[in-house]
């Protein structure tokens, strides 16, 4: 609609142009035609009167000068002029044809008063259809300089404007063909420079939909020519930009959409305008649009008061979501004049550094604990042998064996600590070598017989003739067997049974271990491999054990690729499962 607007605006002006150019011209000329039709009459006028009086010349009295001019009147022959003799008061003396008895016109007046008028006289006749205009032009008749009568003469003058209203016309039905050339003009004038117009718009149009890589014509070397090419220049300019924005966006978009932290973006109202998928993952984000909705219950702040906080630097909260801890860092977004358009807040789960602190804390206490017990031991028995028990030889041997005792669970749990040390810190080195599992297991059966019996349990195995072979450290191997075993043997009351066997699984040998002893709680069968946890403290420490067995043994089967899994029941029993990649 701007483009048909602008070709009629511009037809509309050419027209205009035309026609006040065709009306000004025509003005003109009917002017000009009019002055000189009228000026020649006025002069033929003047020229003739002129004439007459010369030919008649001066008299000498008012009888001998009517006299002479009523003669002059009576030889005057012109069909279309009239000639007059007034006296001094207008009245018609003699006439070649009596039309009125007086003319008292201004230019009669003025020459009764013997005074010169540059306008003619402008009469009107009637005639039998119309009344018929004439110009009169008067001058006096003097005898000894005294205004004795007037000669007057009218000049049929209608004819000009007949012949001024053909002009008229003529002008007119020119005026009205210049319209409508003026108007083809126009159009093509117009079409000329709006055809291009429409073709940018289109070409705009088809931009702003995605059109980017099909350029315009260019039809000619003037300005729009100019113009259609740098047109085609911002188009390429235009795609090559939105191509790279685009790259950059889908890279931001994909980083976005894996990254494991999460990512809220706040307008400077509070409003979120962008979340990613890890958000929802982290704080359970679901249909909540602003801060206070989704921190409220969390932080102690407003957002008006978070982002005057954050205009100095990043600030970071660290908060607890059910069972999630995740720190919250905010930092703020600026416009090219370095506002504040928003606040961007980077969300990242800490619950596994936090829980790794309390492990550490409580690995820390474990291990005081562990050699606080001993050294107190050893400290109490030593003071009391100073104290005067030497003399006792009886009461010295049992002191000295309990702080043997003491002294060797102290070196057993700095060994596995040391162990455990190297393990983490890869220091361990192992021998990996193609083994036969079966023969291991074997042998670690036999080490253990002589426990059960004592506690009077049956210990089975049941063994294979397959040879399962693995890849691994032996003795590393052996040592994690033996654990498992020791354990069954240790927590199992006098006649339960223990059965060992060896099968395979998948891409797996499997080490089955089970027992019929006092079980495990389920509630302890996630954690009986964290070091220095025990299910009965009391008991397992009166048995001598460090508690981090199991977590040497897990670490151990990590190294190699396995696994450990376990099942228990109170009161029925408790079987692990050592899983080892089959060699094949």
């Amino acid at each position: 609609m701007r483009m048909k607007s602008l070709k009629w605006r511009m037809v509309t002006i050419y027209v205009l142009l035309v026609l006040i150019v065709m009306i000004a011209c025509g003005t003109m000329i009917v002017t000009q035609i009019s002055s000189n039709a009228y000026r020649e009459i006025e002069n033929s006028l003047k020229k003739s009167i002129s004439t007459s009086m010369e030919a008649i010349g001066e008299s000498s009295t008012k009888e001998e000068a009517i006299t002479k001019w009523e003669n002059a009147i009576k030889e005057y022959r012109d069909s279309e002029r009239k000639l007059f003799l007034l006296d001094t008061n207008g009245k018609v003396i003699y006439a070649d044809k009596i039309v009125r008895e007086t003319y008292l016109t201004p230019m009669v007046m003025a020459a009764i008063d013997d005074k010169t008028m540059k306008e003619f006289d402008k009469v009107y006749e009637k005639n039998k259809d119309d009344d018929k205009e004439y110009l009169g032009y008067a001058r006096p008749i003097k005898v000894n300089d005294e205004v004795v009568a007037v000669i007057y003469m009218l000049a049929p003058s209608w004819q000009v404007k007949v012949n001024l209203y053909s002009t008229i016309k003529i002008i007119i039905l020119a005026i009205f063909f210049a319209i409508i050339l003026s108007i083809a003009f126009g159009f093509m004038f117009s079409n000329f420079l709006t055809k291009p117009i429409i073709a940018l718009s289109n070409k705009a149009r088809d931009m702003s939909e995605g059109d980017l890589d099909n350029p315009m014509e260019v039809l000619s070397d003037d300005e729009i020519g100019e113009l259609t090419k740098n047109f085609n220049i911002m188009a390429k300019e235009l795609n090559h930009n939105i191509t790279e924005i685009s790259s950059e966006k889908n890279k931001l978009e994909t980083v976005f959409a894996h990254m494991t932290d999460g990512i809220l973006v706040f307008d400077t109202e509070g409003l979120l305008i962008h979340s990613n998928p890890a958000t929802r993952k982290l704080i359970g984000l679901t249909n909540k649009n602003t801060f206070l909705e989704i921190f409220g219950d969390y932080l102690d702040t407003t957002y008006d008061r978070l982002l005057t906080h954050i205009k100095g630097g990043i600030r970071q909260h660290i908060i607890r979501i059910k069972e999630k801890y995740v720190n919250l860092c905010f930092a703020p977004y600026l416009d090219q004049n370095e506002n504040i358009m928003g606040s961007i807040c980077v969300i990242q789960d800490i619950t596994k550094h936090k829980k790794l602190e309390e492990m550490q804390k409580e690995f820390v206490a474990n291990v005081s604990h562990e050699l606080r017990t001993p050294l107190t031991t050893i400290k109490s028995y030593a003071e009391t042998l100073i104290n005067g028990a030497l003399d006792d030889r009886e009461i010295t041997v049992d002191f000295l064996n309990v702080i043997n005792h003491e002294s060797d669970r102290m070196t057993a749990l700095v060994q596995d600590l040391l162990e455990l040390s190297r393990l983490d810190n890869k220091q361990t080195k192992f021998r990996m070598q193609s083994i036969n599992l079966s023969h291991i297991v074997e042998g670690s059966i036999n080490k253990f017989q002589i426990h059960a019996k004592k506690k009077h349990q049956t210990m089975v195995y049941n063994s294979t003739e397959n040879d399962y072979k693995i890849i691994g450290d032996a003795n590393r191997i052996e040592q994690v067997i033996k654990n498992i075993i020791s354990n069954a043997v240790k927590y199992s009351n006098e006649g339960d049974s223990i059965t060992i066997n060896v099968f395979e699984e998948s891409d797996y040998v499997v080490v089955m271990i089970e027992d019929t002893g006092m079980g495990i709680p389920n509630e302890d069968l996630t954690r009986i491999f964290d070091r220095f946890y025990r299910v009965d403290k009391a008991r397992s420490r009166a048995m001598g054990g460090t508690g981090l067995g199991l977590a040497i043994a897990k670490e151990i089967m990590d190294y190699h690729g396995g696994h450990i899994n376990v099942t228990s029941e109170i009161g029925v029993g408790t079987c692990f499962y050592l899983y080892f990649p089959y060699e094949g």
